[in-house]
């Protein structure tokens, strides 16, 4: 495992925090706007939430290639031409005149992002230690996803308002910035620090399918994905919806609500909450407490949130408590790969964080491909806008649920030793 000191290892944590907020800006790209994107082709919350997924399903289906490259290449190469080519599909998506065109680019995003967090994963790990392995990776997936929300909920909707002829003129300016984040990606990140490992032979054994603790990860990672899915595309919908109701424009409601998901969601949350979080974990397990328990205690409480959304926040102030709340809590899916690293080595930590991610993501997807239908259904005062986002949030508090029970059923199993982990080969390296 990873014991590197090297002061280096700041600047690749800096660097991966750039990368995945070009990630998560591509996931959540028309979030923000997606009120203006509905005006001009006339789309209801349907088919907005099949758009999204369309992208999930296509980023689930590219995670393993792009886990199983990065530690067989190195992480510096995958990572670059993935942030590369999200530019490029950005542009492409801002161009588009029809659903149909929208959709295919979204799904092209999807592949490409594939290509950024989980080689994030592994080279991250390589450059931290096990002490410090939850605060590194808490603060790359929380301040690195808040750059990217933010950019969606706040920073798009602004420069299309303010700064640009719509929100297609607005995207095209931040496609720039994300290309010149996969140069500075090329040219500073390395895959592991001078002289140790950078990648193995065999980053991937079939036999670690029957390791009880890898589908522990997996079941924990996709109840988080589930949350995140639900609550990244709706909440600043939802804010802007409540703003509406008390009056406010619909350009004052947009911006209103997409700077609330960023403060509160985002920058509270997501960007602080999350190194706590992984600071914490990391303070767990020096007194024997595993990051599988701390991952669970988690989980369970962003259920709980989202069952208080869904009985009605009208309250801004108490939408801004929830929403923080939840800012951290449901993203701490970022913790998931330091426990692959603590159990596995960190040399397996991008393929083995991939296999656990396609899962979560195809659960995540699913879980927003149905959210608005959801809601629609469940819906008991037509022409309430409010009134349909009960059925979204209870939708993630079933997804969460199955996937967390499924997580305790397989550490309780581990933990009464009725279950016993195979015994693996160690990853075959090089430098």
């Amino acid at each position: 495992m990873s014991t590197s000191s090297s002061p280096y290892r700041w600047v690749i944590l800096g660097i991966g925090i750039l990368a995945y907020g070009t990630s998560q800006f591509s996931r959540q790209n028309y979030a923000g706007v997606q009120k203006f994107i509905a005006a001009d082709l006339g789309l209801d919350r349907g088919a907005l939430g099949l758009m999204g997924s369309a992208f999930f399903y296509s980023y689930a289906l590219f995670q393993m290639p792009s886990g199983l490259a990065s530690d067989r290449v190195g992480s510096r190469w995958v990572i670059g031409l993935g942030i590369l080519l999200t530019a490029a599909t950005m542009s492409a998506f801002a161009m588009g005149e029809t659903t149909g065109s929208l959709v295919f680019w979204r799904i092209m995003s999807g592949v490409a992002a594939a290509a950024v967090y989980v080689p994030l994963t592994g080279g991250i790990a390589r450059w931290f230690s096990t002490s410090e392995r939850g605060l590194s990776q808490g603060t790359a997936g929380g301040v690195g996803g808040a750059l990217g929300e933010g950019a969606a909920y706040a920073l798009l909707p602004i420069l299309s308002i303010y700064f640009a002829s719509g929100w297609r003129q607005g995207m095209h300016m931040i496609a720039v910035a994300i290309a010149l984040i996969g140069v500075i990606c090329l040219v500073l990140f390395r895959s592991a620090p001078p002289g140790e490992a950078a990648t193995t032979r065999k980053p991937f054994e079939w036999r670690l399918l029957r390791d009880l603790q890898l589908w522990c990860y997996a079941f924990l990672w996709s109840g988080f994905v589930i949350g995140i899915r639900i609550t990244q595309i709706w909440i600043a919908v939802y804010a802007a919806d409540v703003y509406l109701s008390g009056g406010r424009s619909l350009n004052d409601a947009v911006v209103a609500g997409g700077v609330l998901a960023l403060v509160a969601y985002s920058l509270i949350g997501r960007a602080a909450g999350c190194p706590l979080a992984g600071r914490f974990s990391d303070l767990c397990l020096r007194r024997g407490i595993s990051r599988t328990a701390v991952l669970i205690g988690w989980l369970v409480l962003g259920m709980a949130l989202l069952q208080i959304l869904s009985m009605g926040v009208t309250a801004v102030w108490a939408l801004a408590i929830v929403a923080a709340l939840l800012g951290t809590s449901v993203n701490l899916f970022s913790l998931v790969p330091a426990g692959i690293s603590d159990t596995f080595g960190t040399q397996r930590t991008s393929s083995l964080s991939s296999f656990c991610n396609t899962m979560a993501q195809l659960s995540g997807a699913t879980a927003l491909a149905v959210s608005g239908y959801v809601g629609i259904s469940l819906n008991a005062t037509p022409g309430n806008a409010l009134a349909e986002y009960r059925g979204i949030w209870l939708s993630g508090v079933v997804g969460m649920a199955v996937m967390a029970g499924l997580a305790i059923a397989a550490y309780a199993a581990l933990r009464a030793g009725w279950v016993t982990r195979p015994e693996t080969a160690p990853a075959a390296s090089s430098v």
